[in-house]
């Protein structure tokens, strides 16, 4: 196994279809399905048969530019012992949502343990940020830190041990490691 601290680590994993993300694609093949037929309707009531084939390619564009929002991609990377966390969508394109040091966290801890989640909610953050694939993930831990700007915030996402190895040797005071599958 490799040791070596100061390399770059990067974990990926994707959302899967639940809550918003399930509706969102619900709502989205249902325009996909209505915006055409509304579309042709209008072209057949003003009688502009030639541009029914403007249907077919605004549809592929409307397709291209808003499926990908369905099933977005939570990557986290630490480099040096600061995390930056991004989001993908489609494969295609990556925002960048989140930079901390790991050091500065000030409880790195399961979100799936009770007693952990008491002193979270002691916490209480401004902001929250998920990096995890379903909200009853087992792996689910979050990482309590505070800005520069002093905003208070919570960064869930899913562990594994290498990443908890990690977390231990820039801020083993506050990092609790427990078992995680990968």
């Amino acid at each position: 196994m490799n040791n070596d601290f100061t390399s770059t680590y990067e974990y990926t994993v994707e959302q899967k279809a639940e809550g918003k993300f399930r509706l969102m694609k619900i709502a989205f093949f249902a325009l996909y399905i209505l915006y055409p037929v509304i579309f042709m309707a209008i072209l057949f009531i003003i009688q502009l048969f030639q541009l029914f084939a403007l249907v077919v390619v605004t549809e592929w564009m409307l397709v291209y530019f808003t499926w990908k929002y369905t099933k977005p991609e939570y990557e986290y990377s630490v480099t040096s012992g600061r995390v930056t966390f991004s989001v993908i969508h489609g494969k295609r394109s990556r925002k960048e949502m989140l930079n901390f040091a790991i050091k500065d966290c000030l409880k790195i801890a399961p979100a799936t343990d009770g007693d952990f989640l008491a002193m979270l909610e002691q916490y209480d953050p401004e902001v929250t940020y998920s990096a995890v694939s379903t909200v009853d993930s087992p792996d689910k831990y979050y990482a309590a830190f505070e800005t520069p700007e002093g905003k208070r915030c919570v960064f869930y996402f899913e562990a594994t041990e290498k990443m908890l190895k990690l977390c231990r040797n820039y801020n083993s005071a506050h990092t609790v490691i427990t078992k995680v599958r990968y």
